[in-house]
């Protein structure tokens, strides 16, 4: 027998926030990445197995435009009776994210209601971790614990031979209990065994002509955007990452020939020319990483570009690195510092990153003319108001392009997840979860509550990457503009990056652009009920935004206050 397989991803996005799409309201952007573990998975079992028909649902493309259906279940349904022509034999998921546990949940169901007779089986790094509650789902058959190229081909031979299915690493609700104690799946030691990543399963020119994780600043405005990775594994113990429950510890190479193979292949195929390294740690072996780079630059690909939206520790660039960096065609660095408290480095994240050496190599990035971000992490298990004010601070100081600040999200798998736990603040659950993201936090601890926390993260973003954005403050006022763009881009209300990028305009004598953004100003309070409450709260930031009178009328109470939050946001 050749078993039909049918991958599935999921959109990573909360549930909620999907459903608000189809209404348009506070509609949020689904970001688009590679399905990476999905595409390994194709490529190797098309080598290693017998197969009938191979495709995938992929949700995660029309995420962003929901005008064909009419509501969740819709959309669902209707992409898998439109995309699958065949009967599958075999539903293999994908759940990376604790936060698309709900939108998994609504589709397993559907998908088992539509193939009856299909086997399901899930993997990816929430499966990894909650496998013992996935299986109390009637509708899951097994879950893959870890890496799954192997362990999936091995449930295939079993499957296509009517043998029982015994695979180290894949559990039913036959073989696991509370009890035990699981194994992961065969991890692959030799990466270069694995075949390049199956683009053609997915309609790769969505993906690569899509902006996704990227910034436009400083890129070709035309280039196309593919992701690799190069390494699996990674040796640091940061408390808040679960990433090691999948790629384990220790760290295993790709060869230099062999990536630099795959980036041939997307240049010559697809036409890539921005290449973006999903790794945990790209860095991890100075020796290799120059060799690659070094490789990269040779190919001479016009306009070739390197992004890290991850990847890049502190603790293992130097000049040389960067340099090399550079060369190969990196125009942005994302830099994961998290912290700017010595004391929270560390004994209670467990980073240790040289904060002295973080500021030297943000300065030195800078000179060269790469575009830098940096990640900040605020409200971490026992961390106190003062420690994380000594981060807003040594965020202010640090003079990035960028600084991305975030709620400690209790992930599942993660050292902070189980300290949470214990400390009483969540509870294990389900519903814990699934509302595990960044933007949020969903509760109070004795340091600080849950709505303070939010207050100090919102004013700290206003104050480091707004009003204080060192391009503005600096005189870059070009660069500064095309970094608040991306932010309006993606979030059309936000009046503060609007008003930031008026006042460019104003400095660079541009009467015309002035003019039409405060205009744009203007006409989002009136008719965007998030932009009315942005401005009732922090109108004290917009000094130089002077209101007409028609705004005023409609922003202020019958006192000649602004109204506020509470005052039903504004009057509409």
């Amino acid at each position: 027998m050749k078993p039909n397989i049918l991958f599935v991803n999921l959109p990573s996005m909360p549930l909620d926030s999907i459903i608000a799409n189809f209404s348009g309201e506070n509609k949020i952007t689904q970001l688009m990445t590679m399905p990476l573990g999905i595409l390994y998975l194709s490529s190797y079992i098309k080598k290693h197995n017998e197969l009938g028909s191979i495709g995938i649902l992929d949700y995660v493309p029309r995420i962003n435009n929901m005008s064909d259906y009419n509501n969740i279940d819709d959309y669902i349904t209707k992409i898998a009776l439109k995309e699958a022509d065949f009967t599958p034999d075999i539903i293999a998921f994908s759940l990376i994210f604790s936060t698309s546990l709900p939108f998994f949940n609504l589709c397993i169901n559907t998908l088992k209601l539509i193939w009856p007779q299909s086997i399901s089986i899930v993997g990816g790094n929430h499966a990894t971790n909650c496998s013992k509650e996935l299986l109390n789902n009637a509708n899951v058959d097994y879950v893959a614990l870890g890496e799954g190229e192997v362990a999936f081909s091995k449930l295939i031979n079993q499957f296509s031979n009517s043998e029982k299915i015994d695979v180290t690493g894949i559990y039913s609700k036959k073989n696991i209990n509370s009890e035990s104690q699981l194994e992961l799946c065969e991890m692959v030691t030799d990466l270069d065994i694995l075949p390049f990543p199956d683009w053609e399963l997915i309609d790769i020119e969505q993906y690569i002509i899509e902006r996704g994780r990227r910034r436009s600043i400083g890129s070709a405005t035309d280039s196309k955007a593919a992701s690799i990775m190069t390494t699996r594994g990674c040796p640091y113990r940061c408390i808040y990452c679960a990433s090691h429950t999948v790629h384990g510890r220790k760290m295993r190479f790709r060869s230099v020939e062999n990536v630099i193979e795959e980036i041939k292949y997307l240049y010559n195929q697809y036409g890539v020319s921005l290449f973006i390294p999903e790794d945990d740690l790209f860095t991890g072996n100075r020796k290799q990483v120059l060799n690659l780079l070094s490789s990269i630059k040779a190919l001479k690909i016009p306009n070739c570009e390197l992004q890290f939206p991850n990847a890049l520790a502190v603790n293992t660039l130097d000049e040389e690195i960067i340099d090399a960096m550079c060369e190969a065609g990196m125009k942005i660095a994302t830099i994961a510092i998290e912290s700017g408290s010595e004391y929270v480095q560390k004994h209670i994240i467990k980073k240790n990153v040289n904060l002295k050496k973080a500021k030297e190599i943000v300065k030195y990035f800078r000179k060269k003319g790469i575009i830098v971000r940096c990640y900040f992490i605020l409200g971490f298990p026992t961390e106190t108001k003062e420690q994380m004010s000594e981060t807003v601070e040594y965020a202010k100081a640090l003079g990035a392009d960028w600084n991305g600040l975030m709620f400690a999200a209790p992930l599942v798998g993660t050292e902070m997840y189980n300290q949470f736990v214990q400390m009483g603040y969540i509870k294990d659950d389900v519903e814990m979860w699934s509302k595990a993201a960044f933007a949020e936090r969903m509760f109070d601890t004795s340091e600080i509550s849950a709505k303070d926390l939010h207050e100090l993260l919102y004013n700290a973003n206003l104050e480091c990457n707004f009003i204080n954005n060192p391009n503005k403050i600096n005189g870059q006022f070009e660069k500064a503009i095309e970094l608040y763009k991306d932010v309006v881009e993606m979030y059309p209300f936000h009046i503060i990056g609007w008003y930031c990028i008026m006042e460019c305009y104003q400095a660079l004598g541009d009467e015309k652009n002035f003019r039409q953004t405060k205009e744009k100003i203007s006409s989002l309070i009136k008719s965007d009920k998030r932009a009315a409450e942005m401005f009732t709260k922090y109108n004290n930031l917009m000094p130089n935004f002077e209101a007409d009178e028609s705004l005023s009328l409609h922003l202020r109470n019958k006192d000649g206050n602004y109204y506020k939050l509470s005052d039903a946001a504004v009057k509409q």
